[in-house]
């Protein structure tokens, strides 16, 4: 045999081993434990198992779900369930979230949000500018109820008086010339200072800007 066929030979096997080692260290993956693919059905179901069995590399998996027995096949290597069948309890499984946004759209418009509660689904869904909720059975998709949503109101903002309504308010208390108006605002709505003079006297009114209430009268003393 010729030296050049026996490095090339030589070369393959290397690079075969290091294919090998490379597809073993990086890409290898190791079955699922017991407890892992407990952790595993519960997260993907939602239920409680109750019992493990192993045969090779499947799990036989016993769940409970919303009062509904199922065994699951699960392959350990591939983390993929590969058969899933009711043993007692219910004799069908859930309705999706799809089929339910198929069922109610064409009657009650487009559907807003869906939550599955045990085994119920709620739906807002909103129509012609009036938002509904509905209770839909999740195994029959029978509409259980039908609620108006109220519309969300804002809060009514009370009016505030204006300047010249302070004035005529601070006139009422004090006859004379008005010398300056302020305004302060607050989280109560603010208030007016308004500033009155006469021949003897000088005072500053403070009066709420909602309600027109004088709040307070200060007298200048320097008069």
């Amino acid at each position: 045999m010729k030296k050049w066929v026996l490095i090339i030979i030589v070369i393959l096997l290397l690079c075969s081993g290091t294919l090998w080692f490379i597809q073993y260290r990086y890409f290898h993956v190791e079955p699922l434990s017991k407890s892992e693919a407990i952790n595993h059905i519960e997260a993907i179901y939602k239920a409680h198992v109750t019992q493990v069995k192993k045969q090779g590399d499947t799990y036989e998996m016993f769940f409970t779900r919303d009062n509904v027995k199922y065994i699951a096949m699960l392959d350990a290597k591939t983390q993929q369930v590969t058969d899933l069948t009711i043993k007692e309890g219910q004799t069908k499984l859930l309705l999706t979230e799809k089929q339910i946004r198929q069922m109610v759209k064409q009657k009650y418009g487009d559907v807003e949000s869906i939550k599955l509660t045990d085994t119920t689904y709620t739906v807002r869904v909103e129509k012609e500018n009036q938002q509904k909720d509905l209770t839909v059975n999740a195994y029959s998709g029978e509409i259980v109820s039908v609620e108006n949503v109220e519309p969300h109101k804002p809060p009514v903002e009370e009016p505030i008086i204006t300047e010249q309504q302070a004035i005529q308010i601070a006139l009422g208390q004090l006859t004379g010339e008005v010398d300056s108006v302020d305004f302060e605002e607050t989280p109560e709505g603010g208030y007016y200072l308004v500033e009155i003079e006469t021949q003897d006297d000088e005072a500053t009114f403070q009066i709420h800007a909602v309600s027109g209430e004088v709040l307070s009268i200060t007298w200048d003393d320097d008069q």
